[in-house]
């Protein structure tokens, strides 16, 4: 018996709710049911036309080529070993010109200092748009001590 309340509740709320919706649907003028002062109802104009809007924002091919691609930076420092991420304000593909100083996971911009130098990594997006970031690893004085004890200063 409650189930059969809540759903005659429900049944109510939602007439109660479209009769607004029908009061509300627009200034459509009012069709009479007779013609002027009694006149026959064949005369009367019933052609209505309702202008229908509907705000689309898109965005034109001009405007989407020359939007331009963003990067969350341009210059980047590391220390050897160090991680960091790169974003982009569009979908890309990111690639270092050294991963022997800096590699990249190509899908989402991870980075990880692989040795020391300076490498450039570019965000490509699919029509050709880029940007970069120039990276450069660098080792800490500890490092640096552990790399002259281990393998000998003359290599770095």
């Amino acid at each position: 018996m409650k189930k059969i309340g809540v759903y005659f509740a429900i049944l109510l709320v939602l007439a109660a709710f479209g009769m607004t919706i029908l009061v509300h649907a627009g200034d459509l003028p009012s069709v009479p049911l007779t013609g002027e002062s009694g006149s026959d109802l064949s005369e009367v104009n019933t052609d209505y036309e309702v202008p229908l809007s509907f705000p689309v924002e898109t965005e034109t091919e001009t405007e989407a080529e020359t939007k331009a691609l963003t990067i969350s930076q341009t210059q980047m420092q590391l220390i050897y070993r160090q991680k960091a991420v790169l974003t982009a304000n569009d979908a890309v593909t990111w690639k270092s010109s050294n991963d022997a100083v800096v590699k990249v996971d190509p899908k989402n911009g991870s980075l990880y200092a692989a040795g020391r130098g300076t490498a450039t990594v570019t965000a490509t997006t699919e029509d050709g748009r880029t940007a970069s970031c120039t990276v450069t690893v660098q080792y800490t004085w500890w490092q640096w001590i552990i790399r002259i004890l281990l393998l000998g200063w003359i290599w770095y």
